[in-house]
């Protein structure tokens, strides 16, 4: 193998460039969230459940809506504090780029948009795994204080043809 094949070959197996597959391509359907602490164990956070879609598509974009099930208001004629249970904490929706770093097992999105202007703009770096049609993607947060992790369960959508 010539070196500069050597070293594309390297570098593709390292960060997957737009239009590379990296197996995270498609629709996947959110299916539960695991919090652990620091020790592994298990943390139970008091909360809505959700429901949501994550997108990657081949040429490098990234969409992510996480939202709580069992809302029943509309725009039009919801409270002040239904809109605020809503997105405060329960929700999540951004879109933007992604890069996949198949050596180290992460995903970085890159939200151009994002309902929490504080994502906008960031590099949201997460570990992955990949099982077959099931995705789990994990984090670190914080909630009062405590350094929590993450980790977010997707199963593949099926295909519509």
């Amino acid at each position: 193998m010539a070196i500069p094949s050597l070293v594309a070959a390297v570098f593709a197996s390292a960060t997957a460039l737009a239009g590379a597959p990296t197996g995270l391509e498609g629709v996947w359907l959110y299916q539960g969230e695991v919090d652990t602490d620091a020790t592994g164990r298990i943390v139970h956070l008091p909360g809505p459940t959700y429901e949501g879609m994550l997108i990657y598509t081949a040429d490098g974009y990234v969409s992510a809506t996480l939202m709580p099930t069992g809302r029943t208001w509309t725009v039009e004629r919801a409270s002040l504090a239904e809109l605020r249970g809503s997105i405060s904490g329960s929700s999540t929706a951004y879109a933007g780029r992604y890069q996949v770093d198949a050596k180290a097992r992460t995903v970085t999105h890159q939200p151009r948009v994002s309902l929490d202007p504080a994502d906008a703009n960031q590099r949201l770096v997460r570990t992955y795994t990949l099982d077959g049609d099931t995705l789990a993607l994990s984090g670190p947060f914080e909630v009062d204080g405590q350094h929590l992790r993450f980790t977010v369960r997707w199963v593949r959508a099926p295909s519509s043809r």
